[in-house]
């Protein structure tokens, strides 16, 4: 029952797809966890840029820009944070924000189920 209204209560949108598969996976939504927001950006001046920026917010750990195969930057954020629609909406829209304003775009998020501590 409570399962149900959980999954009632999250919106439906791309992120409320992710998180309703999360909680039917049996996850834990109110378990704080790293939750990583990925950034692509055009060269390694903007990528660096966006980095320390991101650094200078709390909460927030910008890992080292990496470039792929392609020569397209990525920076990966983490913050440590349950899970919740609301958390992670307004995450992803301030970085995307901060992203953009360095040249770049929000691509996505990701997280590891919760660890659950024995009792």
């Amino acid at each position: 029952m409570v399962r149900s209204l959980q999954l009632a209560l999250i919106p439906d949108d791309e992120n409320g797809e992710v998180l309703r598969q999360m909680v039917e996976d049996g996850d834990d939504l109110t378990l704080e966890r790293p939750v990583e927001f990925f950034h692509v950006f055009a060269d390694e001046a903007q990528a660096d840029a966006f980095a320390a920026a991101a650094a200078q917010q709390p909460a927030l750990t910008p890992e080292a820009p990496e470039v792929d195969d392609e020569y397209v930057w990525q920076v990966c954020v983490v913050r440590v944070m349950a899970p919740t629609h609301a958390a992670l909406t307004a995450q992803e829209r301030e970085l995307a924000a901060l992203a953009e304003s360095h040249g770049g775009f929000a691509d996505g998020w990701a997280c590891s189920p919760a660890d659950r501590e024995a009792d």
